[in-house]
């Protein structure tokens, strides 16, 4: 099965069928477990986590991509895919820690600022899923390529090992996840956690040049978009740039950034197959999940940590395992949904800190609320039915999409008046009314 998925040429094919009683593998038929996900015979006892930074979920096939990233593409055609899935946040800091603690950073009485030194330190008395699978026995290595994420920034909380490699490739990063397994195996550990977190594609957008053929024949631009503060000061300075200098600057960010995502896809494959040569996806649940994504201003700016649209919002997540029973969960689910998901799968209890819910076991008029403070200050929005409402502190400013006819939420409908509008304001204001003790820098307008 995985071979095949790993040469991206055809879907995965084990060459037996576990529901099959007439197959000829030689093994008996399995049913499907009682769980969602499903799986033939049990579920997995290990876990591997692989979160990736900055990507865009349009950019897969399943949604509409033009599958600059096969390997997810197969993937998670091959798992159980959640594809109404929102980060909680825009920037990776908050958006880790609704993924580790299982709840929303307003409801965990802290929420992360980009812009103050002075915030940038996760708490510590919170436990996370690392912290409860430790406790159930699991040994729990964290390798990551981003700072935010790191014991930088406390984190790590629960993870016994925590790492960053010298670079942040993608290969560097599967590497020391591969000697830290190597070194469970040996300690003879029953059952592990592994997360890998991989910082690509992020700013600045540098894949080697085989991947970056489509800037043969683009005009210059003055920056060096190799430096991220450079590709930064391109985006300060895009208001005042000519249509033809914004079309030519558009051009090279986007081929540099896909020329990283497929970079990123290619490094995706030769991982899994070292860890499948190693043995270590033999009874192991893989969970992908992404941080956030990345704006090419279509609201304004970009990169990320400005706004909560669906370029920056929007997340992949979904379960792969060998013996997973494949489909999709079509409800809506957020970051803090993945630990309790995970917990339940693996039989370890939840508690009363958690408060998201197992994939399918949310409530049908369930509100799902994200908050950022990074460059604009602070920063809300809730989503129920396909409504959504955005609010910016700094301005008062809010804007209304209905995210199902205007997937790309081009389109502003905001009316104090509008039904929807008056039904996601009464969502909002507790949520603001709560954030309001968490940071001192800013007031609602």
């Amino acid at each position: 099965m995985l071979l095949a998925l790993l040469a991206c040429t055809s879907p995965p094919d084990s060459g037996s069928d576990p529901t099959d009683p007439a197959d000829d593998s030689g093994l008996p038929a399995l049913d499907p477990t009682d769980t969602f996900p499903s799986f033939y015979g049990e579920v997995p006892k290990n876990l591997l986590v692989v979160s990736i930074d900055t990507f865009r979920r349009d950019l897969m096939a399943r949604y509409g991509g033009e599958g600059l990233a096969p390997f997810l593409d197969g993937m998670a055609e091959q798992g159980v895919t959640l594809d109404q899935h929102r980060s909680c946040a825009n920037w990776t800091f908050p958006s880790v820690l609704c993924f580790n603690h299982g709840t929303g950073n307003i409801d965990a009485g802290y929420v992360p600022d980009l812009s103050d030194p002075d915030n940038a330190w996760a708490p510590e008395d919170l436990p996370t899923l690392a912290t409860r699978l430790s406790d159930g026995g699991w040994r729990t290595m964290l390798v990551t390529s981003n700072s935010w994420f790191s014991m930088d920034r406390n984190t790590d909380v629960g993870f016994e090992t925590s790492e960053r490699p010298d670079d942040r490739r993608t290969e560097s990063v599967f590497g020391m996840g591969l000697d830290r397994l190597g070194e469970t195996v040996e300690l003879g550990s029953d059952r592990w956690y592994l997360h890998l977190h991989i910082k690509e594609p992020h700013p600045s957008y540098n894949p080697p040049e085989a991947y970056l053929a489509g800037l043969e024949g683009l005009p210059p631009v003055d920056y060096d978009l190799t430096d991220s503060d450079e590709q930064y000061d391109a985006g300060d300075a895009w208001p005042a740039m000519s249509e033809e200098e914004r079309a030519i600057l558009l051009q090279h960010l986007l081929v540099r950034y896909h020329g990283e995502v497929q970079w990123m896809s290619d490094q995706l494959i030769q991982g899994f197959l070292e860890l499948e040569q190693g043995g270590y996806l033999d009874d192991t649940l893989v969970v992908f999940w992404t941080d956030h994504g990345e704006q090419f201003w279509e609201h304004g700016e970009q990169t990320h940590a400005y706004g909560l649209n669906v370029e920056e919002n929007d997340a992949v997540a979904f379960f792969w395992a060998k013996n997973i029973v494949p489909g999709q969960w079509d409800g809506a689910t957020s970051h803090i949904d993945l630990a309790p998901t995970i917990l339940s799968l693996l039989g370890v209890p939840s508690d009363a800190a958690i408060t998201g819910y197992p994939a399918g076991e949310a409530p049908e008029d369930r509100v799902l609320d994200a908050v950022s403070i990074a460059r604009h200050g602070a920063m809300q929005s809730v989503v129920k039915d396909g409504w959504k409402l955005v609010y910016r502190w700094q301005t008062g400013e809010r804007w209304l999409y209905d995210t199902t006819d205007d997937p790309a939420e081009l389109t502003d409908l905001y009316d104090p008046a509008h039904p929807r509008a008056v039904e996601l304001e009464a969502a909002l204001a507790p949520r603001i009314e709560a954030l309001v003790p968490l940071t001192t820098r800013y007031t609602p307008g």
